[in-house]
């Protein structure tokens, strides 16, 4: 007998078989308050968009099914990677075909596992063995081989799939220990026992969480397959949530270490750190899927950016830079048709001046369809007499320009104090002031003069009369 016989028989004597579920749920217990508030919330926010939710669950099943593999060594993922070909953007494709050409048919086939289970749940049939071997088979399509240690060496063997293990799979741990599984011939009546464990009543009654986590961790002690142990035990584990709550278990890659350590814990009796890990994971796909219905459900980006650019277009096509531009045209127009309108013969006496000033409007609009200019301008219009009838008169005139512009909205000039109002359609003013627009605006000017001349006769006359 060689020593690797002697280690064998060693480490298959070692074998701690996995414990009943009733004595499983007697040392555990599940967090049901957050279970509950988790899922109520994730419900709420479900039902007005059942196909975003599926949508959302589909991205966790793709996150779990990339993820599950990465765990066991077959590849590398990082969080940007998962993200990228869990929510399908533009370049996922890309990016997995970037990771070697035997990882797009690794995660299919842990895709169509997921898949499997889902409908193993929805069956509402107690697990049997024939469907965890089917599993495994799913799960493992599109791996040929798994590594071998013998003799001389590692060696690549072609991978059974579907089947029970003939040779031990006993390995060393991360720590340099070896740990022990199901010797060959126990494994059989073990996973028979596993099988039976979850047809049981008290299986059958218990939390999703409690069902999953025992499902999971009686596989692996038991250790049946060669190789894909892990992934089957996974996937496995999801069927209980699938059934429950319609969604996998995700455990990311991030994550192997606290997931070694529980499992090592309940190696050790504390079966509680391992239902835990599993009750935080779950809870953390609910949360994922929720969070990714939230942005499902709300605008997307482009719908937001179209809708913002649409603000500074006016329904006419212009910007609002075009209709400030017309309105403060239309003003310098009228201070010039106002320069125009004072008499010739006005003589040293009278003068006026029409100013410009960039400043704040003097009213409010005049209903909520106008708006002033962005950089507010007004036109001041000042006749004086000089002394001893020393007297002066103004007015000064705002623009308003309409909110959503076409080109038979108006713009407004008006009056402050008289209230006197000019309207002029854009398209008498947004490429330059048409012809009949420039005689109603001198004809208005004349008219606003002689107002403020009359006023300033009246003024002037009351000046002199005062003078002692």
């Amino acid at each position: 007998m060689t020593d690797a016989d002697v280690n064998i028989r060693v480490l298959d004597a070692a074998y701690r078989p996995f414990p009943t579920f009733v004595e499983w749920v007697s040392r555990t217990s599940v967090d049901t308050v957050r279970w509950d508030r988790y899922y109520s919330s994730l419900q709420s926010r479900a039902q007005s968009s059942p196909g975003a939710l599926d949508r959302a669950r589909e991205v966790a099943k793709r996150a779990a099914a990339l993820d599950t593999g990465a765990i066991e060594g077959l590849y590398e993922v990082d969080r940007g990677f998962t993200f990228t070909v869990a929510f399908e953007t533009a370049a996922w494709e890309t990016a997995l075909a970037q990771k070697g050409e035997a990882v797009r048919p690794l995660f299919e086939s842990q895709l169509h596992a997921y898949d499997y289970v889902l409908d193993l749940a929805t069956s509402a049939q107690p697990m049997a063995e024939a469907a965890i071997r089917k599993l495994h088979e799913v799960v493992c399509e599109a791996q040929p081989t798994y590594r071998v240690m013998t003799a001389v060496g590692p060696q690549e063997q072609p991978l059974p799939k579907g089947q029970y293990k003939v040779l031990p799979n006993h390995v060393r741990t991360r720590k340099g220990t070896d740990h022990a599984y199901a010797p060959v011939d126990v494994t059989p009546p073990e996973m028979a026992r596993l099988v039976k464990e979850m047809g049981s009543e008290a299986f059958l009654s218990a939390h999703p969480v409690q069902q999953a986590a025992y499902a999971h961790y009686g596989l692996v002690v038991i250790h049946p397959f060669a190789d894909g142990n892990g992934r089957v035990a996974r996937a496995l584990a999801s069927a209980f949530t699938y059934r429950a709550i319609s969604m996998p278990i995700l455990i990311l890659s991030e994550q192997k270490g606290a997931y070694l350590d529980a499992l090592e814990s309940a190696d050790n009796g504390n079966y509680q750190a391992f239902v835990k890990f599993i009750l935080d994971r779950s809870l953390d796909t609910i949360q994922l899927v929720a969070d990714t219905l939230g942005v499902a459900t709300a605008p997307g980006p482009e719908e937001s950016l179209a809708a913002i650019r649409a603000l500074y277009v006016t329904r006419g096509g212009y910007t609002h830079e075009q209709v400030d531009e017309a309105g403060k045209r239309l003003l310098e127009a009228l201070a010039e048709a106002f320069k125009r309108s004072m008499p010739r013969n006005a003589g040293p006496k009278v003068t006026g001046r029409f100013e410009l000033h960039a400043t704040g409007v003097g009213s409010n609009a005049p209903t909520p369809a106008f708006r002033s200019l962005a950089a507010p301008l007004m036109l001041r219009v000042i006749l004086s007499t000089a002394a001893p009838a020393q007297a002066g008169v103004s007015e000064h005139f705002n623009i308003w320009v309409p909110r959503d512009a076409a080109g038979e909205d108006d713009l407004l000039l008006r009056a402050a104090n008289s209230g006197e109002t000019l309207s002029a359609r854009m398209e008498e003013v947004v490429s330059g002031i048409s012809g009949v627009l420039q005689i109603r605006l001198n004809l208005f000017a004349e008219q606003v003069v002689n107002r403020l001349l009359a006023d300033l006769r009246s003024q002037a006359a009351k000046a002199l009369q005062s003078r002692s």
